[in-house]
């Protein structure tokens, strides 16, 4: 069973949207429905629940997913799950019970970014089908029953989850008196096309125990140890009634949790990240929501009468569970480090679609996913992930061909000033996966809404450029920080996507298409060559400047080689600091390192002092911190595009071609004695590099698949051809 028969109909309560935003609770709807079965086969549902949903059959869960289905925008596209049920169902009868929360569907928590004015936001629904045996034996239509009256008595998925366990009931199971509930009613469906979810599942991906705990002003507060997105579950013996609190944060104020930093966006929020379990006096209790998540690190229970043991929360790291294929591990602890924090930074920032941070906002700006699409490509299998992710970044396009901010977006967004250098996700996504991989198939996703862009930008090109977005973004606050101009910023990533329109083009076999883009790019680099680009440098001399035209290859040759020395005497000057946002930044090491001032980079990158990722890592830091001193979300993976560094520059796996068709190994040796070790599934198989350098010698192991044409480059003069299957080499 691929999709539903037409015999299955969106159904609802029919009667209640919850239209105010404040001291307004929103409880989860429940549905049942009582089916026979004369005998067993194997079988087969199929589930959309808006916002999201929780599936039982005969009171047991169906499937380890969490937060289904993942978000969309719900007027242009909806997702649902398929699930194997036959070993949830017996001979005779059956209960199929539904729990929905609001999830983003009905979001009604006030927020700056309008998602409770969002067009598709309605009352939460169900569509549901099963068969068994190959025949459909249940589908939702109003023979079904359903309540607001349950235990969940409110689920926000910006503030929490509010559960009231005296009101269970039993209503998952067989017997249970449903007569006092009213008959569901067919209700309009969401407005969008329905797929399956081909994505993998928001899911439970690892489970963390408290590794400190002490007394607070108002509870107790458990250190998780790690920035993580989730929850916590709840273990504990309580009077009935008493009211378990459960907030969190990401950061302290002393022993205090603070919520400051991350809380100031949704201004009608009483209590932000806030969960609740009132308690019903049977014995301990053991509870965790089912339809928020939340960031944190440490997480306040209050409310309760008696000490709890270090045991009676334990926090769940959920996200996205992306297949892991890459690993990278250096001698250098720091780089090893932000290796860790940036692989946990972006799957904290993973549910169904790239986020900027998990509590704040968790939403999908696409600037942060066009820096972190490099390194996330090579460590996870990421096809269908950015599939779906361009599919809502596509459907969020306007008329015009104008893109919001954020996908998906209710409305918000589109003329806040986010400019090329975000909108390039839609092009840089497709594109890093083409290379890496060789997969072409996100170049029809996105090809129609790609060739609107372009035209909507065209209009505001001025002598060739263009300017009309946020520039280098969050860079930190130094003295004398000369950023560079918007209108070189963005008219890099214009050149940037029109070269990838044409490539686009190119493989669609669009000739005369990828010859007219072609062109334009070179119109447009021609134009940024014409204003900016001096005989002594770039205009402003800063980093970031100096770093973009060296980055998207605006300037090449013998003029490009003086630049990048100028660029690392800029860096030497400023002491080996950042001068840079988040653009700036991930241009900054690759140009560095790709003229053969890996030295300079890597001596930026090393740093403990302000601003520095090693300032981060002394400051207590598990997770990328959005700015430089912290102030802002502690779980960001926009300056991530150093992992792509690490793995390329100094583990030194570069992939050269296509789908690493041919690539090259180049190690740095950052000292006397080090050593670095990486891998990454290729199209042709694993490939992985260990490398090991002592005063005395130099030890090479790698694996190289067939397909693959690697060369080893010690001495740019004497290069070594590698061979296939496993080989160590010894200097």
């Amino acid at each position: 069973m691929d999709k539903f028969s037409d015999a299955a109909k969106w159904i609802g309560s029919g009667n209640r949207i919850v239209t105010r935003t404040t001291g307004e609770r929103s409880p989860a709807l429940q549905l049942r429905k009582i089916i026979y079965l004369s005998e067993l086969r194997s079988a087969e549902c199929l589930v959309c629940g808006l916002g999201f949903y929780v599936l039982y059959l005969n009171g047991k869960k169906v499937g380890s997913d969490v937060l289904s289905p993942s978000f969309t925008a719900y007027d242009k596209r909806a997702l649902y799950m398929k699930y194997d049920v036959s070993g949830y169902l017996r001979k005779g009868k059956n209960v199929v019970a539904v729990k929905l929360g609001d999830g983003f569907y009905n979001q009604t928590t006030r927020d700056v970014w309008g998602f409770y004015q969002a067009p598709w936001r309605d009352c939460v629904k169900l569509l549901f089908e099963l068969k068994a045996g190959g025949k459909t034996v249940c589908v939702s239509d109003e023979s079904w029953k359903c309540t607001y009256d349950g235990a969940t008595t409110h689920t926000a998925i910006r503030t929490g989850e509010y559960y009231d366990a005296r009101k269970e009931d039993g209503w998952r199971e067989f017997g249970y008196d449903d007569t006092a509930w009213r008959q569901a009613q067919i209700v309009a469906p969401p407005g969008g096309i329905l797929r399956p979810q081909k994505l993998p599942p928001i899911c439970e991906c690892e489970e963390l125990e408290a590794i400190d705990v002490w007394k607070t002003k108002k509870g107790w507060a458990f250190d998780f140890g790690k920035n993580i997105a989730g929850y916590v579950r709840l273990k504990y013996r309580g009077r009935r009634g008493a009211t378990a609190v459960l907030r969190y944060s990401e950061k302290l104020d002393g022993k205090e949790l603070d919520q400051s930093n991350i809380s100031a966006l949704v201004p009608d929020a009483d209590e932000f990240s806030t969960d609740k379990y009132t308690f019903c006096g049977a014995g301990e209790e053991v509870w965790k929501p089912e339809f928020v998540y939340h960031g944190f690190r440490y997480a306040e229970l209050s409310g309760v009468e008696n000490p709890p043991d270090r045991s009676a929360l334990t926090a769940y790291f959920v996200h996205t569970d992306l297949r892991k294929k890459g690993t990278l591990h250096t001698s250098d602890e720091l780089l090893d480090w932000i290796y860790e924090a940036g692989i946990r930074s972006f799957l904290s920032n993973f549910h169904g679609f790239s986020e900027d941070c998990p509590h704040r906002e968790k939403n999908g700006w696409t600037g942060d996913a066009a820096i972190s699409c490099d390194y996330a490509v090579w460590n996870f299998e990421m096809k269908e992930a950015y599939k779906k992710w361009l599919e809502d970044i596509c459907d969020s396009q306007r008329e015009n061909g104008q893109l919001p901010g954020i996908a998906p977006t209710g409305s918000w967004g589109y003329n806040w000033g986010s400019g090329p250098a975000w909108d390039c996700a839609l092009f840089f996504l497709p594109y890093v996966l083409y290379r890496e991989t060789g997969n072409r198939e996100c170049f029809d996703v996105v090809y129609r809404a790609a060739e609107k862009y372009l035209a909507y930008a065209a209009y505001y090109r001025r002598g060739g450029l263009v300017c009309y977005g946020l520039g280098d973004w969050c860079p930190p606050d130094l003295p004398d920080l000369k950023l560079m101009s918007n209108e070189l910023s963005d008219s890099c990533y214009y050149y940037a996507m029109q070269a990838i329109m044409a490539m686009m083009c190119k493989e669609r076999g669009e000739g005369k298409k990828a010859e007219r883009y072609a062109r334009s790019a070179e119109e447009t680099k021609s134009a940024i060559r014409k204003k900016y680009i001096r005989a002594d440098g770039v205009d402003t001399d800063g980093q970031g400047a100096l770093a973009e035209v060296l980055y998207f290859r605006i300037v090449e040759g013998t003029e490009a080689e003086k630049l990048a020395q100028r660029l690392a005497e800029k860096v030497k000057e400023d002491n080996y600091k950042f001068k840079v946002g988040i653009l700036g930044q991930k241009a900054l090491l690759e140009a560095l390192s790709s003229y053969g001032y890996t030295h300079e980079a890597y001596r930026a990158v090393a740093r403990y002092d302000f601003p520095s990722y090693g300032y981060w890592k002394k400051n207590g830091a598990t997770t990328l911190w959005e700015n430089w001193d912290g102030s802002g979300s502690r779980n960001h993976h926009m300056y991530g595009g150093v992992l792509d560094w690490i793995f390329r520059y100094i583990a030194g796996i570069r992939n050269t071609g296509t789908g690493y068709d041919t690539c090259e190994i180049v190690p740095y040796f950052f000292a006397e004695d080090c050593s670095a070790e990486a891998e990454t599934e290729t199209p042709h198989g694993k490939l992985s590099v260990a490398w090991q350098k002592t005063a005395r010698e130099f030890v090479c192991e790698a694996e190289i698949p067939r397909g693959v044409n690697a060369i080893l480059k010690l001495d740019e003069k004497q290069p070594q051809k590698i061979l296939s299957g496993k080989i160590k080499i010894y200097f």
